[in-house]
């Protein structure tokens, strides 16, 4: 094997673990400081309801970043630079459901804030309670907003 290919044999390794790394650091990100509370409060329908569009978006995404980790794990495994040849079946229905569930949560992060419009729900006015909604603005004194970044 010449100098060169080895380089970018191991370029490409690299660059499928550096891939693998993104897609897990990405998961863990969005599993552990998203708000999983203010998206079933959409479907719980309380006095209280905390919608953020970046949330719905990011849920939407975390099928596309699973399909990716398994792709480049594929390609991590493979002997050396060959192109994959066949797909597989479960891989084509993963990617398949992972793009309509991203384009989805993409979607919806903006219809959501139409249907909460012309709901009777108001929203909450204020700097730090901007994402929440509730039947009477009385209820916004109550709320005690929480940051899982402090």
């Amino acid at each position: 094997m010449k100098d060169n290919d080895l380089q970018k044999l191991v370029l490409y390794k690299i660059s499928a673990f550096l891939m693998m790394a993104i897609c897990v650091v990405t998961i863990y990100v969005i599993s552990i400081y998203v708000d999983l509370f203010g998206v079933c409060s959409l479907f719980l329908r309380g006095d209280i309801i905390q919608y953020n569009g970046k949330v719905i978006i990011s849920i939407g995404g975390v099928p596309l970043f699973i399909w990716m980790f398994f792709f480049s794990l594929r390609i991590l495994l493979r002997k050396g630079m060959k192109q994959l040849k066949k797909a597989t079946v479960i891989g084509n229905i993963w990617l398949g459901f992972s793009i309509a569930s991203c384009c989805l949560g993409f979607v919806m992060s903006f219809i959501i804030p139409f249907i909460l419009m012309f709901s009777s729900y108001t929203s909450c006015n204020t700097d730090k309670l901007g994402s929440y909604y509730v039947i009477h603005p009385n209820l916004c004194r109550t709320i005690v907003p929480h940051d899982k970044l402090r």
